[in-house]
C-alpha cells in the first residue's frame, strides 16, 4: 500500500469515529436513549424496593415549575406499578433558580429527621404557591412536627451543600442539562413526560411513562 493510500484510510477511519461517537451523543439527548447513570443505592431517597424490575432515577429541582408537574407523574406511576417501580429522587438545582439549592439543602435537612418525602411534597407546593424561602422552609419543617432547632442550624449551616453539588455533578456526566430529566432502567427522558401518552410539539405521538414503564415489564 502506497503513503498516500495509508493516509487515505487514516483519513477515513478517524472520520467515521467521529460519526460514530456524534451518532452515540445524539442518541443520548432523545427520550429513551441509553446514557450511564449511577445505579440506584440504599444513600438514596427511595421509594419502592431497591431490587424492583423498574428502576427510575429523577434529577429535579425544586424551584422548577416543569418539576412540580413530573412530581404529579411519580405519585402516578408509584400509583399504578406499586412495587414493581423503585423511585429515587437526585438533586439538580439550576443555576437560573435562586431559591433552587436552599431548598434541596432543606430537603436533606428533613431527611436527617426522617422525612425526606413529605418535605419533598410540601416543596413542590411552596413552588406551586409561589412561597418558597429560607423562612418558609422553617414553617415547613414545623408543620411536619421536625425538631426545629436541629433543622434550622442544619439549613444555616450549609451542611448538606457538599451533597447536593456532588449530586448534580453526577446528573452532568450522565447527560442531565435540564430539569426534570429521568432514566428509567438507563434509558434517559429529558423533560417532563407526563403519565399517559401525549402530542409532541412536532406534533409526533409520544409514549408517556405508564407506556414505557408497562413496556419494559413485558
Amino acid at each position: 500500500m502506497s503513503k498516500q493510500n495509508k493516509t487515505f484510510l487514516v483519513i477515513a477511519i478517524i472520520l467515521i469515529a467521529a460519526i460514530g461517537l456524534i451518532y452515540f451523543r445524539g442518541k443520548n439527548n432523545q427520550g429513551g436513549g441509553q446514557a450511564l447513570v449511577k445505579s440506584i443505592n440504599a444513600a438514596d431517597h427511595l421509594k419502592g424496593r431497591l431490587n424492583a424490575p423498574i428502576q427510575m432515577i429523577v434529577y429535579s429541582d425544586f424551584q422548577c415549575p416543569f418539576c412540580v408537574e413530573f412530581a404529579e407523574t411519580m405519585k402516578k406511576v408509584e400509583e399504578e406499578f406499586k412495587d414493581k417501580v423503585a423511585i429515587v429522587f437526585r438533586h439538580y438545582p439550576l443555576s437560573g433558580h435562586p431559591e433552587a439549592e436552599e431548598a434541596a439543602e432543606a430537603s436533606e435537612c428533613a431527611a436527617e429527621q426522617g422525612k425526606f418525602w413529605e418535605m419533598h411534597d410540601k416543596l413542590f407546593a411552596d413552588n406551586a404557591a409561589g412561597r418558597l424561602s429560607t423562612e418558609q422552609f422553617k414553617r415547613d419543617a414545623v408543620d411536619l412536627g421536625l425538631s426545629q432547632e436541629q433543622f434550622n442550624q442544619c439549613l444555616v449551616s450549609g451542611k448538606y451543600a457538599d451533597k447536593v453539588s456532588a449530586q448534580k455533578a453526577e446528573g452532568d456526566q450522565a447527560g442531565v442539562t435540564g430539569t426534570p430529566t429521568s432514566f428509567v432502567n438507563g434509558n434517559i427522558y429529558p423533560g417532563a413526560y407526563p403519565f399517559e401518552d401525549f402530542i409532541a410539539s412536532d406534533g409526533r405521538q409520544e409514549k408517556g411513562m405508564k407506556n414505557i414503564i408497562s413496556e419494559l415489564l413485558k
